[in-house]
């Protein structure tokens, strides 16, 4: 099958959701032809030449639109940025061979829209692959407050969940939430987010982690967004400030990164240290680093986002902390399979209680760690997810074949199911004299 992918964040972008997409893509092109159409990284700067640039990873061929690459801290650069991939990613579509499956993501948002347009272009089946689940994450963290943006992001989710054939969410959290939109459940397939057990394993000694032997390290990996409640992190640092055991580490970029970095210099947060986003072949050492883990997320954004660093703690062997609602995803998994603990959502008293008693109890935090490896291997590694996904391009593309088959073949007069059609006794009919 020819399978044709859209989603602006793709390799080598740094951000969790084009690496996770990359590798899907890369097991998919084993068996199918896999063109992605992507934009510029954020991060990693990437040629552009004219609208978009033809490039290759693998057996992956790849269009990267031009694109502006505007600091994100102020919405209108955020549109400017998404925007100019949507018009872009939607020209350089029409220059792909006709695809047998569409898959579109949410990056940007109103991707969606666009895979309903190229569905009904090409007449084939469309797989919408929500991966953040708007307009709710814009009304969760308020990024987006403008009534007639949200009216916007909602009419192209619900337009796509309407059109696509199957819709992919991440977890159950995000199913029961589409679900409660009125998406019928037989409509959608949970593929959780993928983790290369091979690569990302633990790796002691760390040299990442030379410059904290002494401490326990508490460590956020990931984007410094709106989403996420870091303000809470740094009010737990506050508190433990005089625990000289424990530092505090935040890696990675995004729109709050300076506004946080600001606030850890009001308050003299001493223990506390921010660091860039670690290349790909550093993640699995950057991440062992950590003795525990923050998983922090609006509880208003429950179900809306799953977060993918998820599976890149569990795969390196180490706990953490959901600072989630108890419904979300990162909670029942600290819950069901004993691999981290679960804190309530703004609360930094609660939180900084948990990580005092981790650092006391070092040995029990390693038992977690075993488990939560083993849980990466049985469940969210790089191999399995990828079967669950192409079963799903598989399903469609099977259901849509049949469908033209079966038009098809009612409309030979050869076939013994045909029968004549007969004449509508409403139309308007004089028999000849």
């Amino acid at each position: 099958m020819h399978l044709l992918f859209l989603n602006r964040s793709f390799w080598p972008d740094l951000e969790a959701t084009g690496q996770n997409l990359t590798e899907l893509c890369e097991d998919l092109s084993v068996e199918h032809d896999v063109t992605v159409i992507a934009g510029p990284s954020y991060h990693v700067l990437t040629p552009q030449r004219g609208l978009w640039t033809k490039d290759k990873l693998g057996r992956i061929n790849i269009l990267r639109t031009w694109g502006t690459r505007f600091p994100k801290r102020r919405l209108l650069a955020r549109m400017a940025n998404l925007g100019s991939y949507f018009v872009l990613a939607g020209l350089a579509a029409l220059t792909v061979t006709k695809p047998d499956v569409i898959v579109v993501a949410t990056d940007p948002p109103l991707l969606g829209a666009l895979g309903v347009w190229l569905k009904h272009r090409w007449r084939c089946p469309l797989v919408y692959n929500i991966r953040d689940l708007y307009p709710d994450v814009a009304e969760a963290n308020g990024g987006v407050k403008n009534p007639l943006l949200l009216g916007l992001l909602k009419w192209s989710n619900d337009l796509a969940s309407a059109k696509a054939d199957k819709l992919v969410v991440l977890a159950d959290d995000m199913r029961r939430r589409v679900v409660a939109k009125g998406v019928p459940d037989h409509k959608i397939a949970i593929v959780h987010n993928n983790v290369d057990c091979r690569k990302m394993h633990p790796i002691e000694p760390n040299a990442f982690r030379a410059r904290w032997t002494d401490k326990f390290v508490v460590m956020y990996s990931g984007n410094l967004g709106l989403s996420q409640q870091l303000e809470t992190v740094l009010d737990a640092a506050d508190l433990l400030r005089a625990d000289q055991r424990i530092v505090f580490l935040m890696v990675g970029e995004g729109a709050r990164k300076n506004w946080l970095k600001d606030r850890a210099r009001d308050l003299k947060l001493m223990n506390v240290e921010f660091l860039p986003y670690q290349p790909k072949e550093r993640l699995a050492e950057s991440l062992s680093a950590a003795d525990l883990h923050l998983i922090p997320l609006l509880k208003a954004a429950t179900g809306a986002i799953v977060p993918s660093k998820i599976y890149g703690i569990l795969a390196v062997g180490r706990p953490f902390v959901a600072m989630t609602d108890e419904n979300a995803e990162a909670a029942r998994l600290a819950r069901d399979y004993a691999v981290g603990f679960v804190a309530t959502p703004g609360d930094a008293a609660g939180l900084a209680r948990v990580i005092s008693n981790g650092a006391d109890k070092r040995a029990e935090l390693q038992k977690m760690g075993c488990s939560a490896r083993r849980l990466a291997i049985e469940e969210y590694d790089r191999p399995i997810i990828a079967r669950k996904f192409s079963a799903v391009i598989s399903s469609v593309n099977r259901s849509d074949a049949g469908g033209r088959n079966a038009e098809s073949r009612l409309k030979d007069p050869h076939n013994p199911e045909w029968t004549r059609p007969k004449l509508d006794a409403k139309l308007p009919f004089r028999a000849s004299p």
